[in-house]
């Protein structure tokens, strides 16, 4: 047992060893000035920290529609969707995403956080088996931890690991979840989709996909990763979020009614939380219609991505071969990485330093986002301050 003055003194002991160990982190007040630049201590410098692929948070358009909502709505929902929260834009979003994903319904969710937790707490039980991805994102880990099923993690995108997983164990579980991020957000990878589809259709399992980083970005008129590899939806469970290409903020699942009206009575995180506000709910309609007819942007993005890591290579740096707006630059620990960031901020160029939680210890990286705004300019300028 410890008193009050001890525990402060661990937390302060603790913040103190994070320090030590280039794990301390700080909130740096920013002022956006365009997608690509930033006001950042004082300073206008170039980014490429951001996870707006296609620059939608500028939109006329978007921001017009969320103007006119705002004129016209409360500035809140002012409560949940199942009380008052269902306002007009509220209906048009699912449509507008059910009809997007070519899916019978959708749910709207506060965050892409809240879509991930809501989902798993709503569908997994302790009777059942989650599999879940070494590298997935935070909301799943942690919504598995809710679900207290039996989780066994599986080494990063190998499935010849995952499917010796399932030939022990499913037999014991009521039900099997494989869950990954169908684009990873640290590394840029992109997850074995058809392989796991496989494993799931072998094994009687269901496939739960974090399409945040993909959705707006890859397949058929930006439907994600999902979309691109022909994924049965009857095998997996669709996730998204509206915060990232789409340039707003806000989570959603597409799926089919018995799906979505299942989230609507089970997911806790929809229920016991206020609605998004109008304004917003308009204007990621207002980008989800857009974004349809962006194949340019997704190209440019694409292109981009190889002219980057191709250039990256040859300079001696350590990256990835996938080809997506993220783009990791491996180094060895948080101090190097602090130091990295830092040499970039002096030459004019913001990517930030990614350190342990939020990766592996040994995974320490600079994450480059491109966005559609980007030029070869902007990515030239970027390896000349490499060096």
């Amino acid at each position: 047992m410890i008193n009050p003055m001890d525990l402060w003194s661990a937390l302060s002991e603790d913040l103190q060893g994070r320090q030590n160990q280039g794990l301390r982190r700080v909130l740096v007040p920013c002022r956006p000035l365009s997608p690509t630049r930033t006001l950042r201590q004082g300073r206008s410098v170039l980014h490429f920290a951001s996870n707006d692929y296609l620059a939608m948070a500028w939109n006329p358009q978007v921001r017009g529609e969320f103007t006119r909502i705002a004129d016209q709505y409360s500035l809140g929902a002012t409560a949940s969707p199942l009380i008052l929260g269902t306002s007009e834009p509220y209906a048009k979003l699912v449509e507008s995403i059910a009809h997007w994903h070519q899916s019978e319904s959708a749910v709207v969710f506060p965050s892409g956080y809240a879509a991930n937790l809501g989902t798993l707490q709503s569908l997994v039980s302790p009777e059942d088996l989650v599999l879940s991805d070494a590298l997935n994102h935070a909301c799943l880990i942690d919504g598995c931890r809710l679900s207290k099923a039996t989780i066994k993690v599986f080494p990063h995108r190998d499935t010849d690991s995952l499917g010796e997983l399932l030939a022990n164990l499913r037999g014991r579980f009521r039900m099997a979840y494989i869950l990954t991020d169908s684009l990873f957000s640290m590394d840029g990878h992109v997850a074995p989709i058809p392989q796991i589809e496989s494993l799931c259709r072998e094994f009687n399992a269901l496939a739960i996909a974090d399409e945040a980083h993909a959705s707006g970005v890859f397949g058929n008129r930006g439907r994600g990763l999902l979309d691109a590899y022909r994924a049965d939806p009857s095998v997996w469970i669709k996730i998204g979020t509206l915060s990232k290409a789409i340039g707003c903020t806000g989570g959603y699942v597409a799926g089919s009614h018995l799906l979505c009206d299942t989230l609507l009575h089970r997911a806790r995180t929809l229920i016991f939380s206020t609605a998004l506000p109008p304004a917003i709910l308009g204007a990621a309609a207002k980008s989800i219609q857009l974004i349809q007819n962006m194949d340019d942007q997704r190209l440019k993005l694409l292109e981009m991505s190889s002219y980057l890591r191709k250039e990256l290579t040859l300079r001696g740096f350590r990256t990835t071969a996938d080809t997506t707006p993220i783009i990791p630059l491996y180094v060895h620990d948080p101090h190097e990485a602090l130091r990295l960031s830092e040499k970039l901020l002096d030459a004019g160029i913001f990517v930030p330093a990614i350190r342990p939680p939020t990766v592996p210890p040994n995974g320490c990286l600079l994450r480059i986002s491109l966005n559609s705004d980007h030029t070869h300019e902007d990515c030239q300028q970027l390896l000349d301050a490499l060096g």
